[in-house]
């Protein structure tokens, strides 16, 4: 068997980040994958998520303004999920979903017990 091109990392996380509940319920669209002493965290953005930022619903404009929103709360909302897991934050980022009905997308990190 011939493996003409290997599955990046980013390729990997997108395809994970489908864990995620496509629901409007902030406290229910997370996921985790525990192994050893780490724990991949993967947590969606909903309308609820950015309720009083002064962003329409979804599908009613300001895409663009709501992800580069999340993406900016990103780092730290993960490194306060790591501190309540007394855990730290090893790698992070965020996948925009645009064929989600409800997410916006997801942020995921790779947590790491504090040694």
């Amino acid at each position: 068997m011939t493996r003409l091109s290997e599955p990046s990392f980013e390729d990997i996380i997108t395809l994970v980040a489908q864990l995620v509940p496509d629901i409007p319920e902030p406290s229910k669209i997370m996921f985790e994958i525990e192994h050893k002493d780490k724990v991949l965290w993967l947590e969606g953005w909903c309308d609820g998520c950015i309720a009083g930022k002064g962003f329409p619903p979804k599908g009613k404009g300001k895409l663009q303004e709501k992800l580069d929103h999340i993406r900016n709360l990103t780092p730290g909302f993960l490194k306060e999920r790591a501190e309540e897991k007394g855990m730290i934050v090893q790698h992070s980022g965020f996948i925009p979903l645009d064929d989600k009905e409800f997410l916006y997308g997801v942020s995921w990190a790779i947590f790491k017990e504090m040694k």
